[in-house]
């Protein structure tokens, strides 16, 4: 790894970080709240000041990407983003632990939703766009973002873009990665716009249509509101968050060609008719779980439409504590924090591709004990998937159970019980935000350990990043020149 290319690209990204700071800064200025306008002043500043040091130490860097560079520079960068994230709430005083205040920004970035504030009502409209803004900067990416914005990297880029992007096959959309990053903005811009819009129709105060379409289509769940988005009691907002967070969770790749009239690919991948399917499962079973507890079938199903969608998506929006619901409904929505959204989504999780993999390859090996000489292609669609594939995609799913149960492990010693200690994990591994227990939808992570909250902190980088990525940078080879 060459230090001086990561250093120099880091500071790159730092410097677009430090431009969205200005956002809240002028909202808080509007609002006259002087203690947040000097927060975002310093937070910006701050980064503006670490990402021209980190170019001073970048001097003279090659103009050559390495596989090695590029993962450095995306651990590098995820990292300090959660220290520079961090910087605001310290400054205003709305979290006043560093250690929770490095878990609420990183949740921020890497689209998790878990937060440690209680009172969200409480937080200034400056801070409260600042969290819901970290969200749809860290569902595309930041370095997707950098990739656009930056073309000298030439074929390196793509090492950063195959890096970035979520998902276990990543391929261009067109022939220039740089063209590929802008591709994915637009269809990302558009979208969001489009659910700012609605939500603005549907009844929802311009700031918080703002907000909530930003955490929206980056799958986060910060909201505006204490009782989430069940705090404006508004079933038209209901059905059109579900809608887009479900939206959110399928690969844009698949938006992108249907934009050039590819629109049959967006419904006949199998993926997105695995994931439609889970979600369609889950409803009934949630459905079914709690219909006696809403006056009428349509209520009853839009709230279950709504928790199945914000667990599947890993958004971790709420309408209602679904830890209060029947065993069978929690432990359904508990299944669906593992899988997540599909590949080259904005979602988290094991990912709908993988498990479809996994599911295949499990039939395979059932159907060859009944026919041991028989030959069968694991297909995923029209293609045929290659033994590396699959080896790969049970080493990835291998090490994020290890991770899993590691960290669980961490967290009952630390003195949470059971289901509060798995639910928390695997709710920062797959990014959804809200757990079961201590860390319900109705509840905060505040309570939870500093020590626990920065194993929980490794767990959503870690997540976020595929696992390999930063677990790479913990390699002595990757730091070999």
């Amino acid at each position: 790894m060459n230090l001086r290319v990561v250093a120099l690209l880091t500071s790159n990204l730092l410097f677009l970080v430090a431009a969205p700071m200005l956002l809240p800064l002028v909202l808080a200025v509007v609002d006259g709240q002087l203690r947040s306008a000097v927060a975002y002043a310093v937070a910006a500043l701050a980064t503006a000041v670490a990402a021209a040091l980190l170019r001073r130490a970048g001097r003279g860097a090659p103009d050559v990407l390495h596989r090695k560079d590029a993962i450095g520079v995306v651990a590098l960068t995820w990292i300090c983003l959660g220290i520079v994230g961090a910087i605001p709430f310290l400054v205003e005083g709305s979290i006043r632990h560093p250690a929770s205040a490095l878990f609420e920004a990183v949740s921020g970035f890497t689209t998790t939703g878990a937060t440690v504030v209680a009172d969200v009502d409480g937080l200034s409209r400056a801070t409260n766009l600042w969290r819901c803004l970290v969200h749809w900067l860290g569902g595309m990416g930041i370095v997707v973002l950098f990739v656009a914005v930056f073309p000298q990297l030439g074929v390196g880029a793509k090492h950063l873009f195959r890096t970035e992007v979520p998902g276990p096959i990543t391929e261009g959309l067109r022939p220039k990665i740089k063209q590929t990053a802008l591709s994915l903005w637009w269809i990302y811009m558009a979208l969001t716009a489009a659910a700012g819009v609605l939500l603005f129709l549907a009844g929802m105060p311009v700031y918080d249509a703002i907000c909530h379409a930003l955490s929206t289509l980056g799958t986060g769940g910060f909201s505006t509101k204490s009782a989430s988005v069940g705090g404006y009691n508004n079933g038209l907002v209901d059905w059109i968050i579900t809608a887009f967070m479900l939206v959110a969770s399928l690969n844009f790749g698949l938006f992108y060609g249907a934009m050039k009239g590819q629109v049959r690919q967006l419904i006949t991948n199998y993926e997105v008719r695995f994931f439609l399917l889970v979600n369609a499962v889950v409803i009934a079973i949630v459905f079914a779980c709690i219909r006696e507890r809403h006056p009428d079938v349509l209520t009853a199903l839009r709230f279950a439409s709504f928790q199945t969608a914000a667990v599947t998506s890993t958004t971790g929006f709420m309408t209602e504590d679904f830890d209060k619901y029947p065993d069978v409904a929690r432990f359904a929505l508990f299944l669906c924090m593992f899988m997540g959204g599909c590949a080259g989504s904005t979602a988290g999780g094991i990912k709908a591709s993988r498990v479809y993999a996994l599911l295949k390859l499990a039939s395979k090996e059932v159907r060859a004990m009944v026919q041991p000489s028989a030959v069968v292609a694991i297909r995923l669609g029209r293609s045929a998937v290659q033994p590396e594939v699959l080896r790969e995609i049970a080493v990835y799913v291998t090490t994020f159970f290890l991770i899993f149960g590691m960290a669980s492990l961490c967290m009952v010693a630390l003195g949470l019980d059971l289901i509060s200690a798995m639910s928390a994990v695997v709710a920062c591994l797959s990014s959804v935000g809200p757990g079961l227990g201590l860390v319900g939808p109705s509840m905060s992570f505040e309570p939870i350990p500093p020590i626990g909250k920065l194993v929980l902190t490794f767990c959503m980088i870690a997540g976020r990043l595929e696992i390999f990525a930063l677990l790479a940078v913990l390699s002595p080879t990757v730091w070999r020149k």
